[in-house]
């Protein structure tokens, strides 16, 4: 990315495992998931961290509903080489006011979720989900599905995009999806009853893990191995490059400031099943 702009970055919140998916609540509060923990976590205004309740497997995104209830992704208990002690079956849930778990859809068309990732949200209510599958960039043995949910509870299959590793999705104004390939680095859209079309192929350390739809068509992208959320235009093309550091693995937007969740420093020296606490929640104002 050429242009790359000067922001601050404050940390909100660091010590934490695998933050992940996050949407932001009426009131400034930013909820996210914690896969490592099983959890579902949130970060108030005034700096207080707290669980909203603990689910299990690994939630890898989350999105709010005016009533209080929230969306989740359940990709059963795995990140990396990192599997839960307490695994569940991949699906599409919701955690009600009550703080009850609804399991809503565990397959699509009669194939099984293999591990549920990204979450967006349509202007008719719809749940659109990635189901990216193991993350298993040398093999890459399982093929990847963008999924719908409809507000009548119908569940289908947007697009079958075989073993490319879809991760971030995000619905446009327009009703188009957009989802992005960590395998291929491809960012696509898709109108309703149209073929996919390629936006652009990003440079190859990239690997984006989120593409969120911003102000006047912008598509904002998170690059894991690149330290920061690339803006593009609706097209593709450079806007801005914004430096956070570390490991990027998703964000949300507000009118005023952009919200990162980030895997933060990684030690290759580890054991790579083990979870690595780093995890942080960073903000830059735009």
């Amino acid at each position: 990315m050429a242009l790359v702009s000067l922001y601050t970055v404050d940390v909100l919140a660091d010590g934490l495992g695998h933050p992940q998916g996050p949407d932001l609540l009426q009131d400034g509060s930013l909820i996210f998931a914690e896969t490592y923990t099983g959890a579902i976590r949130k970060l108030a205004p005034n700096g207080e961290l707290s669980t909203v309740a603990r689910v299990g497997g690994g939630p890898n995104a989350v999105s709010a509903d005016p009533d209080g209830s929230i969306w989740f992704t359940q990709n059963g208990g795995q990140a990396g080489q990192w599997r839960s002690a307490h695994s569940r079956t991949p699906s599409l849930s919701r955690l009600t006011p009550d703080l009850e778990i609804e399991v809503v859809a565990t397959q699509s068309g009669g194939v099984p979720f293999l591990a549920p990732h990204d979450l967006a949200r349509g202007a008719d209510g719809s749940i659109y989900m990635t189901d990216s599958g193991t993350w298993d960039p040398e093999d890459r043995s399982e093929p990847g599905r963008i999924i719908r949910r409809r507000v009548n509870g119908d569940v289908e299959t947007v697009a079958e995009l075989g073993n490319v590793y879809p991760s971030g999705v995000a619905v446009e104004r327009d009703g188009a999806v957009v989802w992005a390939e960590c395998y291929t680095n491809r960012l696509y859209r898709k109108y309703p009853g149209e073929a996919p079309q390629l936006i652009r192929t990003l440079p190859g350390d990239h690997v984006p893990e989120c593409i969120k739809s911003g102000p006047e068509g912008t598509l904002w992208v998170a690059g894991l191995f690149t330290e920061g959320i690339a803006v593009l235009d609706r097209f593709g093309r450079d806007l801005d490059f914004i430096r956070t550091g570390g490991l990027p693995l998703n964000c949300a937007l507000s009118e005023t400031d952009l919200f990162v969740t980030d895997l933060g420093p990684f030690d290759e020296e580890l054991d790579p099943a083990v979870a690595q606490m780093g995890g942080r929640i960073l903000r830059i104002s735009l």
